[in-house]
């Protein structure tokens, strides 16, 4: 099957490439807004967050639709929304555990698609606080909190029937600061703070194993077990994060099967205050938190183990925020954060975006026709960059394929390896210096190899002129015998109406056209052998006839030598037209003056520059066009 590539018309530079980094952005500032705030990211990596409304002491919900934040008021009855947890169900269904702080209860929430179910899970006493929320494999709720701000830890779950409450450890005042999950069993892990005294505490940590409460002391030293951040890892181990109070310390123990291993990560002035962890896909503890350098600043901070050591980064440090933060990880194990602004009373959210590059050519549907060939993708700008690997072959799920590591330029001439009808499928991915890997955004380009000859077509587009519809194209392959052009008016079939032109032709002039009428054009390519090639439609032209429309074509593309310029102005006046790397740095100008209304052309040599793709943008008082150009060598 012939294929048509049309040329793109490029609106934005959003497919250049960019370096990485963090991205801001306030969600909710209608009052005081963002306190005890619970990020969870749904299957297509979209943050939700609940948080309360402090203005209205109501519970709040906001969510990324894609496009925008949508947010809702979810309780308003009482003063309710503190210590609330968030998680999602399969269907990226929001639940909300939280607290009644009129009548001191436990309160859940969930959308079921259409609405909001609201109940009381528990009202014996002043209960509700120091909430965690998780859902297990039937979505059912699991909840652990504590009462009367740190007295007993407790633990409520949702057996399909009714609620089942427990207390987990009453000795003491405990419960304060827990983190709840559940492992492959759905069985609950608890870490929480036993209080002992003023400047002296315990972190905990407490697991159900089929028949009864495990419970254990991790670490007693001076006031250990403050903010406690709990997940588990592959092996179903727990890790968490908590604050030192005493000497102001971020720490961070896990279990490794045997014991205990406990470090301190950070100890700069006073941190570890609200810590969020979550654990990567190579079981690699990532920790927001607050660091508070007074009681007018505060920052929000983010730790990372890399393998090797901890890399440790300030998130924002404009006002005082870094209170009530919450961390998940996306699909690529980039961190989301959402905290709190106590300077403005702000919900803020915060997203790494990892460094990005794209591939070039050999194109998505391409066909390639003459071998040895070369593969070409954007340098990468990354910090560090070692090297670039390659992966191709003809199994799109790159079960198997062919790997070429240490590539130090961004392309590579493919010498062998393929054969003709083969579809080759292509990756490349960057490392930097710490052997970190970064793939390019598309994973899903392939190619045709066609090295038996024949005509395929790489460009084809029609642009209204002063004397009618100019029709241009760019063939590939070997040189068809003669080509001829049809065209439809309206919806109706298309008809030949050039006649016979050579092989070599690369446009023709539609003159026979009225103001007004709608026009799709064809391209046959007629062979030696008589076989005949259709190509088409263009996309539907309306000729606007004596009033001239803006206009711009630039052909052919792709090119390893000039282009020609084609351009119409519907007034005299003065223009620019440059060329633009996808980074959006203006690589030449090719014209620029005053010039008459009508239909120009001129030819741009581009042989000097690297391949790639290109932007050629036009500005004039009548508006700007851009046009995407490919060179090649």
């Amino acid at each position: 099957m012939k294929r048509l590539m049309v040329l793109v018309f490029a609106l934005a530079l959003s497919g250049a490439a960019s370096a990485g980094g963090w991205r801001f952005e306030i969600v909710d500032s209608e009052g005081d807004m963002g306190g005890y705030n619970s990020l969870a990211l749904d299957s297509s990596g979209y943050p939700h967050i609940s948080y309360i409304d402090s203005t209205n002491v109501d519970l709040k919900y906001a969510r990324w639709d894609g496009a925008a934040w949508r947010i809702e008021t979810v309780d308003t009855d009482g003063y309710v929304g503190g210590f609330n947890s968030l998680a999602l169900d399969s269907s990226d269904y929001a639940h909300i555990a939280y607290n009644d702080y009129t009548n001191f209860d436990l309160k859940y929430a969930r959308w079921d698609g259409e609405s909001w179910l609201i109940e009381t899970v528990d009202s014996a006493g002043d209960v509700g606080y120091w909430i965690s929320l998780a859902l297990d494999d039937s979505g059912y709720p699991h909840i652990s909190y504590a009462t009367d701000y740190y007295d007993d830890l407790k633990y409520a779950y949702w057996d399909g029937a009714g609620w089942r409450i427990e207390t987990v450890d009453s000795v003491g005042a405990v419960g304060g600061f827990c983190s709840l999950a559940l492992d492959s069993s759905n069985y609950p892990h608890i870490s929480y703070c036993d209080y002992i005294a003023f400047k002296i505490s315990h972190l905990k940590y407490a697991r159900w194993d089929g028949e009864g409460w495990r419970i254990e002391i991790v670490d007693s030293t001076g006031s250990s077990g403050v903010w406690t951040s709990l997940a588990l890892d592959s092996n179903e181990y727990p890790h968490i994060s908590y604050d030192e109070g005493n000497d102001g310390d971020l720490k961070y123990a896990r279990w490794d099967g045997a014991e205990w291993r406990i470090e301190t990560v950070d100890t700069e002035d006073s941190v570890g205050m609200c810590s969020s962890l979550a654990i990567d896909s190579k079981d690699y503890p990532h920790i927001s938190y607050g660091h508070f350098l007074d009681y007018t600043d505060y920052d929000l901070k983010y730790a990372h183990w890399d393998g090797a050591e901890w890399r440790i980064e300030t998130v924002d440090s404009e006002g005082d925020v870094g209170d009530w933060t919450s961390l998940a990880l996306d699909a690529s194990d980039n961190p989301h954060i959402s905290f709190y602004d106590d300077d403005n009373g702000d919900l803020k959210y915060a997203r790494y975006e990892p460094s990005r590059f794209h591939l070039l050519s050999p194109g998505k549907g391409d066909t390639i026709y003459e071998f040895p060939f070369t593969f070409d993708w954007e340098d990468h700008d990354l910090n560090g960059l070692e090297s670039y690997t390659l992966w191709w072959g003809t199994d799109p799920e790159f079960i198997t394929y062919n790997e070429i590591t240490g590539i130090e330029e961004s392309e590579y001439t493919l010498v062998g390896g393929i054969e003709d009808g083969d579809r080759v499928y292509w990756r490349v991915k960057s490392i930097d210096s710490e052997e970190e890997e970064y793939w390019a955004e598309e994973l899903d380009w392939y190619f045709d190899v066609d090295l038996g000859g024949g005509v395929d077509i790489v460009d084809f587009g029609a642009g209204a002129t002063d004397e009618g519809v100019l029709v241009n194209w760019r063939l590939s392959g070997e040189e068809p015998a003669g080509v001829r052009v049809l065209r439809s008016v309206g919806g109706d079939e298309p008809e030949a109406i050039s006649g016979a032109l050579t092989g070599e032709a690369t446009r023709w002039l539609d003159a026979d056209v009225q103001t007004g009428g709608e026009y799709r054009y064809w391209l046959d390519a007629i062979e030696e052998d008589g076989t005949v090639s259709r190509f088409g439609p263009s996309e539907a032209l309306r000729f606007p006839g004596a009033a001239r429309e803006l206009a711009l074509s630039v052909y052919p593309s792709p090119s390893s030598g000039s282009f020609t310029v084609d351009y119409t102005l519907p007034e005299n006046g003065r223009i620019n037209i440059s060329l633009y790397d996808l980074s959006g740095r203006r690589i030449a100008t090719v014209f620029e003056g005053e010039m008459a209304a009508g239909r120009h052309e001129f030819s741009f040599d581009a042989s000097t520059l690297p391949p790639g793709v290109y932007l050629a943008r036009m500005a004039t008082d009548s508006g700007t066009l851009t046009r995407r150009v490919v060179v090649t060598r």
